[in-house]
């Protein structure tokens, strides 16, 4: 008979973070707060990394409050300097980066034909170029260290299979998350360092309840998933824990769906 004990030391081998630094951008609100919140109940450090600065400001301080270790920082990820800044602080406050999660996005929706080109560029700077810049730096900073790492990245269901119209430019943004995902898996692999998407199916955010453009519609809104029920952003968030711990360390260059099953129907 396994001992209460022996059985927690064996769950906090597989998922316990102590003494790890996490970055999660877009941590103020929606599925960066879950995620971050969880990775602090896990031991990590935590970097609540956003434009939003007061809202961050308070995902850190309810975290210190509930005894994990936070902090706010401020980035814009249209910004590469600001990215670039905000990292560095991370590793400099936090003494590295041992995780990163990519939450931050727009979904700024459009009908295709009415879709311009500032929409198109503003959205792709945004998912795909701010997230690669986020990749980068933290993997400079993973690699001289030398102790390996886990990048995780929120893509999207849309990336693959595409469920309700005015989405063309927020899919492809995601669709390049998926080929940065393997890209960096494969250069990144002889440094230890994973590299890896989830993509949710239909989450109900702050973020995508407010985005810009005409009101989600199609076969997105025509009934439930197979399960019964939407994904929650705390089951993207024990997907994120699953990857970011030492039960992840042989995943790399994969793309998780978490969709209640919706791809089945």
């Amino acid at each position: 008979m396994t001992h209460p004990a022996d059985s927690s030391a064996v769950l906090g081998r597989l998922f316990g973070l102590e003494g790890r630094v996490a970055a999660v951008t877009g941590a103020a609100e929606g599925m960066g707060h879950e995620i971050a919140k969880l990775l602090a109940v896990a031991g990590a450090s935590v970097a609540i990394l956003d434009r939003n600065s007061g809202d961050a400001v308070e995902v850190a301080r309810a975290i210190d409050h509930r005894g994990g270790r936070a902090v706010a920082i401020g980035m814009d990820l249209a910004d590469e300097q600001s990215i670039v800044a905000a990292v560095r602080q991370v590793a400099e406050q936090f003494g590295g980066i041992d995780i990163l999660v990519n939450c931050a996005g727009i979904q700024n929706r459009e009908l295709l034909t009415e879709t311009s080109t500032e929409l198109w560029d503003l959205v792709h700077s945004i998912n795909s170029r701010g997230l690669f810049v986020c990749v980068r730096e933290a993997a400079r900073i993973m690699r001289a260290a030398g102790r390996g790492g886990r990048i995780i990245s929120i893509s999207s269901m849309g990336s693959i299979h595409p469920i309700m119209p005015g989405l063309a430019a927020y899919n492809a943004s995601k669709a390049a998350v998926n080929a940065l995902t393997r890209s960096a898996a494969l250069e990144l692999s002889g440094d230890g360092i994973t590299v890896n998407a989830i993509l949710p199916g239909a989450v109900a955010t702050a973020g995508a309840a407010k985005a810009p453009g005409p009101a989600p519609s199609g076969r997105v809104v025509a009934g439930p998933p197979p399960l019964g029920r939407l994904a929650t952003p705390a089951d993207v968030a024990a997907a994120v824990l699953f990857l970011a711990g030492n039960g992840g360390a042989a995943i790399t260059g994969q793309t998780l769906c978490i969709d209640a099953g919706y791809l089945l129907s």
